[in-house]
């Protein structure tokens, strides 16, 4: 499919009244990261509180959204697994499944209490 005929990607439809928390320690972690990482890790932590779930399939579409290669996303959740960030799950012919996880540890973040 030729650039020009592809379709945008939907908006996200957001609630601006409530209001959403963010993990400056993570994205911080982040920064600390080379390449696309930081860029990755916006739209997991924008996808998984709009979900209000720590695990999340990376699907071609949310790389598009933040305008990351798949071989840039492979690095980049290659980086982010080896500093702690996240768990994934690869599965051959599948979207890898993400797991946010608490900086330093194995427990995966929790959105009960938002």
């Amino acid at each position: 499919m030729p650039m020009s005929a592809r379709k945008p990607a939907p908006r996200i439809q957001i609630n601006w009244k409530q209001p959403r928390l963010v993990r400056l320690d993570m994205l911080e972690a982040a920064t600390a990261i080379s390449g696309k990482a930081l860029n990755l890790m916006i739209a997991l932590w924008l996808t998984a509180t709009i979900r209000k779930t720590p695990a999340i399939s990376l699907t071609r579409r949310l790389m598009a959204r933040v305008n990351i290669s798949r071989f840039a996303a492979t690095d980049a959740l290659r980086r982010l697994e080896a500093s702690g960030l996240v768990a994934v799950w690869r599965l051959p012919g599948r979207s890898p499944k993400v797991v946010l996880l608490e900086p330093g540890t194995r427990v995966p973040l929790d959105f009960s209490a938002w």
